[in-house]
């Protein structure tokens, strides 16, 4: 093999550590690794394509970005899939969550009222969302994000609460807190950051990813 394939086999284990850090309690990082080893090896003219060029060419850095690129959608699908197996549930039940769904969502999931219909908890994931008409599907939103909130600290979730269940101003949760608006904001964007990314983020294929020439 020539240097294309060293190339590829490092940007491919470069990858798998990257996906990997959002799924770690699921499998190990050499699933991920062997996974993206294998798509390489099947793909091989494609990666002549993109790799066999000189060293710091331009060709070659717009290879190394594409097959980063790729390289990180089919990881995180594989991931998804994994993982879905492994909770029980099936792929296409998945939820999506981004920063302006969350922030929609928190005062009803906090709300004592969605206690009466409680799902199936037994799971670290909820499985089935069942008949949309029924709502279904927006049961189980609410019941991951209270979910999720359950791993947060405790500053998080106070500033949260405060924000979305009290419907405090940014200018009286500042007051509440003795802290400037500016840093008041700052807290509530980076609890919701947080809260997003505990439930998965937004839909893995809408992401932006950014892979630098080695990969990464």
């Amino acid at each position: 093999m020539t240097q294309w394939f060293d190339d590829a086999h490092q940007i491919a284990h470069t990858v798998a550590r990257k996906v990997h850090r959002r799924y770690h309690t699921y499998f190990d990082v050499a699933d991920v690794s062997q996974e993206l080893v294998v798509w390489t090896l099947k793909r091989q003219d494609k990666i002549v394509e993109w790799l066999d060029h000189p060293l710091g060419s331009e060709e070659y850095k717009m290879g190394v970005r594409k097959l980063g690129k790729t390289l990180t959608r089919h990881a995180d699908k594989y991931c998804r899939r994994i993982k879905a197996q492994k909770l029980g549930y099936e792929l296409r039940d998945e939820q999506f969550y981004d920063s302006v769904t969350v922030e929609d969502l928190l005062p009803y999931a906090l709300s004592d009222i969605v206690e009466a219909h409680r799902p199936n908890l037994d799971n670290e994931k909820i499985s089935n969302p069942g008949n949309p008409a029924e709502g279904g599907n927006y049961i189980i939103q609410l019941f991951d994000i209270r979910r999720a909130l359950a791993k947060l600290n405790k500053d998080d979730n106070d500033v949260i609460r405060e924000r979305f269940v009290n419907q405090l101003s940014f200018k009286e949760l500042a007051d509440f807190m003795g802290v400037s608006e500016t840093t008041a904001h700052r807290k509530v964007d980076g609890a919701i950051r947080r809260l997003t990314n505990e439930l998965g983020g937004p839909n893995p294929w809408e992401r932006k990813e950014t892979v630098n020439d080695n990969g990464e």
